[in-house]
């Protein structure tokens, strides 16, 4: 699994879909999510996008990056599909947690 973690948190911007993560470390789909739940407690989904809200939060915090170009970079493709995963994570907006959170 921690190869598995590394490719993802290396190719955030790619698909990173269940069929293509269960390939790349050679179990099934069902083994995939198994292993997710055992280890993480959590479904694939929502494992990777709790990482990619968390590269997110560093370039909010760290860089002066327009939000679109964040959302692409992280994989999440537009700045709504950003905005919900960090409501859905941090009960905030990008905007308002780099406001909030931003490195002087």
């Amino acid at each position: 699994m921690d190869a598995l973690h590394q490719h993802i948190a290396q190719n955030l911007a790619q698909p990173l879909t269940l069929p293509l993560l269960a390939e790349r470390i050679h179990v099934s789909e069902r083994q995939l999510a198994c292993l997710f739940k055992t280890e993480l407690r959590t479904i694939p989904a929502a494992y990777i996008e709790s990482v990619r809200v968390e590269v997110a939060r560093n370039r909010l915090e760290t860089t002066d990056e327009p939000l679109e170009r964040i959302a692409t970079a992280c994989g999440l493709h537009t700045t709504d599909t950003l905005t919900r995963a960090f409501r859905r994570q941090l009960n905030t907006t990008p905007a308002e947690y780099r406001i909030r959170f931003r490195t002087s």
